[in-house]
């Protein structure tokens, strides 16, 4: 009976994790798999472990939208069913943690296998690591890029489902700013790294009121709306 309830927990509230982790366990495949050809064609004698912080990134916009995936469906299936807003809102938030923390626990353990395949494989031919990325993420970096997509979820699932079309021109605009702004964050963090904080001090405080109000949304959308 319980093995039951947990499937029908996991088809509900964990579909897509399984893909979500998939995608982070072949694009670090990728990445690797193109350092050791880059490396064999070239000849170089350093080199650099990017990829678990390339997948980081890649998990916290799969993660948002997996999160988005999961409120539309199982928030609107859970309410329609009986549940309560407050409930069914805080199983998906909890699922959505869950399913970053298991990402994050991946991408550490990837991140000890490319250090692994450096000292058995390419230590020995006198190449040297010249860069960790994942070691050059501060801790408070770390939990922005873990929380940010599930709030982020919620703030698009209220947006769209309240503004209906608009809110997608919205989220769309979000989503270029997001797909254009390393580039400029990082010569940001070049010029001045106190105004990189700054900014990004800013964007959490406004991060967290829209999801004050997407929360509010939340908890008074009726059926209808869903």
């Amino acid at each position: 009976m319980k093995n039951g309830r947990w499937k029908n927990q996991w088809l509900l509230y964990g579909s897509g994790l399984d893909w979500q982790l998939g995608a982070v366990l072949v694009f670090w495949l990728l990445i690797e798999a193109v350092t050791a050809v880059a490396l064999a064609i070239t000849k170089e004698t350093t080199t650099v472990i990017l990829s678990a912080m390339i997948c980081l990134i890649l998990l916290a916009f799969v993660s948002a939208f997996t999160g988005f995936q999961r409120l539309n469906r199982a928030f609107t299936l859970g309410v329609a069913l009986g549940g309560t807003r407050r409930q069914q809102g805080l199983r998906c938030v909890v699922w959505h943690l869950g399913g970053a923390l298991a990402s994050a626990v991946l991408l550490f353990v990837l991140d000890g296998v490319s250090h692994l395949i450096y000292r058995l494989v390419y230590a020995p031919r006198g190449i040297v690591l010249d860069m960790d990325g994942l070691a050059l993420l501060p801790m408070p970096v770390w939990l922005l890029i873990l929380l940010a997509p599930v709030l982020l979820s919620i703030c698009v699932a209220a947006t769209v489902n309240t503004l209906g079309s608009r809110g997608f021109w919205i989220v769309w605009v979000l989503w270029m700013l997001i797909c254009f702004s390393p580039k400029y964050l990082i010569e940001l963090y070049e010029k001045s790294p106190t105004a990189l904080w700054a900014l990004m001090a800013v964007l959490t405080v406004v991060l967290l009121g829209w999801t004050v109000w997407a929360v509010r949304r939340l908890l008074h959308w009726t059926v209808r709306e869903l």
